[in-house]
């Protein structure tokens, strides 16, 4: 009878179980290592505190885990809606996209951000939404020595930044400055990258796709509104929602109405950006025409089902800065349109048409856009309607609400902080 083996002894058991150990105490060190570098803070830098997108931006931040201090604007306009829901240093109240104008602002409001510099240190992000509070954002980080990562958002490429003259390269200029001093560029739309910061800012560092989706915290806590679908026939109910701006849209949309008032109701919902669209253009466009209406602002994301169930389109284009910015953005209503299955009208050759037309979620029309609209009014049928109806309604819910997105940036913000803390 041969002797039993010493597990002990057998030198081939020892190696295991020391690889073991050894492995066992590598993955201890690394969800230490993770716990540790998780994203628990954020200081978010933005221009409107009281904008849907900032709000939505930021209760997706909590959702997914970070607790939130914003270093906020406002503008007088929305003094009316509520208040931030999260810890907000008020940094006062400024215009739309006039930046020369908001220097003042930006240094009154660099001075309450130092007050409260401590609070930076305490963070592990610094998220800032467009060019003006990225500036202020940099500037604070560096007086303040916050070891935070510094997170850039652009959700527009302003008209300050695109084409020639000294003022403009002036502006890329700095921005290519506050560029090389991020750790990470998020962006909403693809096109944002391939035409204007790789070809025009030279950007190779990293970045991330963060769509305007709803989020599905905020889609969770909206009502069930029951409501019939339009039914599939004249008059065909299409709808403008959202920030307006474009004053082409409103002249396309009003002409319409005038050519079918039988066949088409145009509904326009939404705050207005008077320095596009002024009060007077919008009665002008309303008054007289009883298939045009303008219904003001309304609460997002609490009245997205009842004021998308009455639609059968929404108009999903711009033409603001057309050939830039209207080209390469995804806009908000293309996902609260999608989500409650309203078909999207876009326009072919932008992102907003290359996404509708690859996605399946409604039409894209050529310039002269009048024309093509007015061609495809008349050919739109029961037949027709039903089956964008029916490939607008298959298409996935991830499409349009943020169920993961934020998460993933968080995520990634933890990998690049854990990368730099293992040894």
């Amino acid at each position: 009878m041969s002797p039993r083996k010493n597990p002990v002894a057998d030198p081939s058991v020892a190696v295991t179980v020391v690889a073991a150990d050894e492995a066992r105490r590598k993955s201890d060190a690394e969800n230490a290592v993770a716990e540790r570098t998780r994203v628990r803070r954020i200081a978010f830098f933005a221009h409107d505190a009281r904008e849907s997108v900032v709000i939505k931006r930021a209760k997706a931040f909590q959702d997914a885990g970070a607790s939130v201090i914003g270093f906020m604007f406002h503008r007088e306009r929305d003094k009316e809606k509520p208040d931030p829901v999260w810890e907000n240093v008020a940094l006062g109240a400024t215009v739309d996209r006039n930046y020369l104008s908001r220097l003042p602002k930006l240094l009154s409001g660099l001075w309450t951000v130092m007050r409260h510099r401590r609070a930076l240190l305490d963070c592990d992000v610094i998220y800032a939404r467009n060019f003006d509070m990225m500036a202020l954002a940099t500037i604070a980080k560096w007086l303040s020595r916050s070891p935070a990562q510094l997170v850039y958002e652009v959700l527009d490429v302003q008209r300050a930044f695109v084409g020639t003259g000294a003022l403009k390269s002036g502006f890329r200029w700095c921005e290519r400055r506050l560029l090389a001093a991020c750790d990470l560029l998020v962006v909403s739309s693809p096109m944002f990258m391939t035409r204007y910061f790789e070809p025009q800012q030279g950007y190779a560092g990293p970045w991330f796709l963060l769509e305007n989706k709803v989020s599905a915290s905020q889609f969770a806590a909206v009502p069930a509104v029951s409501r019939d679908a339009p039914p599939g026939e004249p008059p065909w109910n299409i709808g403008w929602f959202g920030t307006l701006r474009c004053i082409r849209s409103l002249g396309i949309l009003s002409r319409l109405a005038d050519a079918y008032p039988d066949n088409v109701v145009v509904q326009i919902r939404g705050t207005l950006s008077e320095e596009d669209i002024s009060k007077e253009a919008m009665l002008a466009a309303t008054s007289g025409r009883p298939n045009i209406h303008y219904l003001g602002p309304y609460q997002s994301p609490r009245d997205l089902p009842e004021i998308y169930g009455q639609l059968h389109f929404t108009w999903a284009m711009d033409f603001l800065d057309a050939g830039s910015n209207s080209d390469w953005l995804l806009p908000n209503r293309l996902y609260e349109g999608g989500l409650f299955n309203a078909i999207a009208i876009a326009r072919e050759g932008t992102a907003t048409g290359d996404k509708v037309a690859r996605d399946s979620l409604g039409v894209t029309l050529k310039e002269p856009i009048d024309q093509s609209l007015s061609a495809w009014l008349l050919a739109m049928d029961a037949s027709r309607f039903k089956m964008l109806a029916e490939a607008a309604r298959r298409a996935p819910r991830d499409l349009f609400v943020d169920e993961t997105d934020t998460a993933a940036l968080l995520g990634l913000l933890a990998e690049k902080r854990a990368s730099k803390a293992l040894p």
